[in-house]
Order: C-alpha cells, then sequence, then structure tokens
C-alpha cells in the first residue's frame, strides 16, 4: 500500500501534474514556472542551447524572446532561473541544469545574490552566519519545494526537529512539496477560459500607443487597434459618475489625422468594472478598427489605485480588461517579459527627476520599510566593503564549485557580472575589497579555460535600472545587443 501511495504521488504529481496547460503570466507563480521550464528543457533539444541560469537579476537583464527572434542565430536561448537563486541553490541544481541539455551555461551573477543578511562586519573581515543561514535555508522555497533530499541529507545534523521533520515529509511526497503553488495553473487557466477577464495578473490585449500600466491602467487618453471587436468588453472605473469620450477611426492614418467617424460621450454612473457594449456606441454598426478613450472627469493617481507606493505619482485613467480588443492568446508565457508604462516612465525623466523619485521609492527610510529591509542589507554591505578584506566564504566558494562541476563535465561555462545601477555601484566600485572578489572568481574561471565577464558598468544610463541591480525593459532590451555580442565567440556550434 506504502508503495502504491509512492508510485500514485509521482505520476500524479510530478508526472500528470506537469501536462496541465501553462498559461501562468511573466513572474507570476516562480516555483511553479521553474518546475515547469526544467522538465521542458529536459525533454526537448535544440542544435545549440545556451541556458541562462540565475536569480531575478538574470531574468531581467536579458530578453530571449527578442534574442530568438533575431535572423541567423547561432543558439537558442533559455532560462533556467527563478526568483532569488542564491548560489547554493544553483549548485543544488546542476545536476538538473546539466539534464537540460545545454550547449553553453551563462550564468548571471551580481553582488546581491550573496546572501548579505548572513554576513556582519567583525574583525576587519565579513564572518559568515553559517549556523543561522542553514537554518534559514532549510525553511526557504526553494530547498522545500526542490531540493529537500539533499538539502536534508547535507545537513540534518545542524537542523532543529521542525525543519527535519518538514523536509523528510516533503522528501517523501511530492503533493507536499508543490501544494503551496498547486492551485496556481488551475486558476490561471479557469480565469483565462470561463471568466470575465477582470482578473489577472497583467494586461494582455491591445497595448495603447500612449502606453499602459501593467495591471491594465490607461493614461489619460489610450488609442489602440482593436483587432478582434468582441461584443461585449469591461472596464474598471475608480470613481462613480466617469465620463468617457469614445472616437472611432476607420484606421491608424486617420486617428492621427484626428478625424474621427464617430465620436460619442458616456457617463458611468458606478464604479468598479463595467460592461462596455460597442454597439451601444457606434451607430449603423459601421465599420472601424482603432478607438480611443479619453477620460473627461477627474483622473485617478497611480498611487490611489495601488499601482506605486513611493516616488513621483501619475495620473490615471480607466483600467481594461485582460485580453481588451484581442483574441486571447494562452501559449506559455512564464517566461516572456513585456513593456510596460511601469517600466518606460522611467526613461521619460531626465535624469535629476529620476534621482529625486530613485531616493524616494528605493533608498528613503529603507531601513524600516519591509519591502526594502534585503535591499538595505546589500547597501550596507557595499559600504562596508570599502573598509574590508576580502575573505571567501560558503556562498562565494559554491560559485567555483559549480565551475569545477561544468568544467568536469566539458560543458562550456560563462560567469556573468550583471550590469548594476550606477547610484549603488559608487558605493563600493573602488574598494579593494570588490577587486579582491573579481580577480579571485577571474583567476579560477580563467584556468579551467571558463570565461568571466564583467558587466557591472555596461549600462551607465540610471533610469534604465528600476531598482540597485534590476534593468527595466527597456534597459534590458540595451543590454540585450551588449550581452548577445559578447558571447558570440563563446558559442561553438557542433560538428554536422
Amino acid at each position: 500500500m506504502l508503495g502504491g501511495i509512492f508510485i500514485l504521488d509521482r505520476l500524479l504529481f510530478f508526472e500528470f501534474y506537469f501536462l496541465f496547460p501553462n498559461e501562468t503570466e511573466w513572474d507570476s507563480s516562480p516555483w511553479y514556472n521553474f518546475l515547469h521550464k526544467t522538465k521542458e528543457l529536459q525533454s526537448t533539444k535544440d542544435k545549440h542551447r545556451t541556458i541562462i541560469t540565475g536569480s531575478s537579476v538574470a531574468l531581467y537583464s536579458v530578453l530571449p524572446d527578442e534574442l530568438n527572434q533575431r535572423d541567423n542565430n547561432k543558439t537558442k536561448y533559455s532560462f533556467f532561473s527563478h526568483v532569488a537563486m542564491a548560489p547554493t541553490d544553483l549548485y543544488y541544481y546542476k545536476e538538473n541544469l546539466l539534464d537540460s541539455h545545454p550547449d553553453l551555461v551563462v550564468y548571471i551573477h551580481n553582488f546581491a545574490d550573496l546572501q548579505w543578511e548572513y554576513q556582519e562586519p567583525i574583525d576587519g573581515k565579513f564572518q559568515f552566519n553559517e549556523a543561522k543561514w542553514v537554518k534559514e535555508f532549510g525553511d526557504r522555497y526553494p530547498a522545500k519545494t526542490i531540493y529537500p533530499t539533499t538539502y536534508l541529507k547535507d545537513h540534518w545534523t545542524e537542523l532543529p526537529r521542525k525543519t527535519i521533520s518538514k523536509l523528510a515529509t516533503k522528501s517523501l511526497f511530492y503533493v507536499s512539496r508543490f501544494r503551496v503553488f498547486f492551485w496556481d495553473p488551475i486558476e490561471v487557466y479557469i480565469d483565462n477560459h470561463f471568466r470575465s477577464g477582470r482578473k489577472y495578473h497583467l494586461y494582455q490585449g491591445k497595448k495603447p500607443k500612449e502606453g499602459i500600466w501593467s495591471k491594465g491602467w490607461t493614461k489619460e487618453t489610450a488609442t489602440l487597434l482593436c483587432s478582434e471587436k468582441k461584443s461585449k468588453e469591461s472596464i474598471f472605473l475608480q470613481k462613480p459618475k466617469t465620463k468617457l469620450k469614445f472616437r472611432f477611426y476607420s484606421d491608424y492614418n486617420s486617428s492621427l489625422n484626428q478625424k474621427p467617424m464617430e465620436e460619442v460621450e458616456r457617463t458611468f454612473e458606478r464604479a468598479g468594472w463595467n460592461d462596455l457594449e460597442w454597439s451601444s456606441l457606434v451607430k449603423n454598426q459601421r465599420e472601424w478598427t482603432v478607438v480611443q478613450i479619453q477620460v473627461l472627469s477627474e483622473l485617478s493617481s497611480a498611487k490611489e489605485v495601488n499601482l506605486i507606493r513611493y516616488g513621483r505619482d501619475e495620473s490615471v485613467g480607466i483600467r481594461l480588461s485582460h485580453f481588451f480588443c484581442k483574441s486571447s492568446k494562452l501559449e506559455n508565457r512564464s517566461y516572456s517579459r513585456g513593456s510596460y508604462w511601469d517600466d518606460t516612465r522611467l526613461v521619460t525623466m531626465t535624469v535629476p527627476d529620476f534621482q529625486a523619485d530613485y531616493f524616494e521609492r528605493m533608498i528613503r527610510d529603507a531601513g524600516t520599510r519591509n519591502e526594502l529591509w534585503r535591499l538595505h542589507f546589500v547597501r550596507e554591505a557595499k559600504k562596508n566593503a570599502n573598509s574590508l578584506t576580502f575573505e571567501p566564504w560558503l556562498e562565494f566558494n559554491r560559485i567555483l564549485t559549480i565551475s569545477d562541476y561544468f568544467y568536469q563535465q566539458k560543458v562550456p561555462f560563462v560567469l556573468v557580472m550583471s550590469p548594476e545601477n550606477p547610484i549603488e555601484f559608487a558605493f563600493y566600485k573602488d574598494s579593494k575589497w570588490r577587486k579582491d572578489w573579481i580577480s579571485s572568481l577571474k583567476s579560477h574561471l580563467e584556468t579551467r579555460g571558463q570565461t568571466f565577464i564583467d558587466h557591472t558598468e555596461a549600462v551607465t544610463d540610471v533610469r534604465y535600472f528600476f531598482d540597485p541591480h534590476h534593468l527595466t525593459y527597456e534597459g534590458a532590451h540595451f543590454y540585450n545587443t551588449i550581452f548577445s555580442k559578447t558571447l558570440e565567440p563563446k558559442i561553438l556550434l557542433p560538428n554536422p
């Protein structure tokens, strides 16, 4: 009976479960998407496959979809990455990564990946609190969800009894491991196929030429090509008695010339989601392809509708339903990043305005704001590095072990130091600690014929960064060319 339970658990929750259509969107269910992507890579092969691995820094640094659309590509780029992937996580994943058929492994790495909450400056150097690290890593989702057996095997003598019990249970049953995200793909599937599109993670409809926030909020005016005119759409209004003006055009040229074929104003009495029926707005069912929606009432703000909490506020218009004016494309988008006003607005600021906005968003009161506590640890570590001596520790040594592993497996390995926001890089740029850290990594890799690339200063425009280490979409688009050109000499095609 026990054997039957184990077999059923593996079949249902490790095999059949991942056959369910994955319609989750970018960054919406990181642990499910990572496992789903890993199984996809392990079950397929490409003529030449470059696997990009790392934490969210890797996810926000490059755009594989864009790279793969280029003509005469020598390789297919794929992600093997999830948020908060520490070097220790990748150390435990290295066999899974090897089973994903890489012809080249590129590890995009950053100072922030090194788990600074476990380091304390003592006696002229950073002291690593390994006891705290062992205990807390056992409670992280990667250990509980992806490698509970190996972590338990390595550290069972150091872990508290409660953590041992938890990891042991998760080692035995996949249902216990995956329950944290089990319903994610199912709920998304139900939302996409059986609901009105009023609940979603990221907007996937037609994008107005003026731009749109990732949660579907427009600016004061939204002009968009309606490629699929459904009989009824949905719009969300923050305030009651909101007055909208609709302008309809036969094509984009007529919208540029400001010659609407139909123009109508409509007041919506109640706040919240409202139905929008095109037939009630366009007389005689005249053919149109472009619609412009303008808010005539008092506008709401981005802070008011919870799009942002700190920094410069902006006006917003209405919120559009998930697939507004577009057929629902339900392919796997779990690692496909899109362009939204959340990022684009930063590039439109002047540098002084951005710096003032950045201070409000990322630095002011960082030590007391829960959402910034880890960035605060990293920032303080950069400042401390100026007066300390570099000395290897566990997380640093994991990278060397990963390097050795792929060297032994004869898989080309490249370590790329990702771009850093110049505002934050200045805190430790000229420190001897950083020079010795970089020198140690470079020396280790190059003695094995591997490649070390330092792109810390490859992106100099601060407006391309959302925070200290993550590039905006426009920043990733800019860095894409730098990244791919640097890698081209490392891509060795297999013999025909």
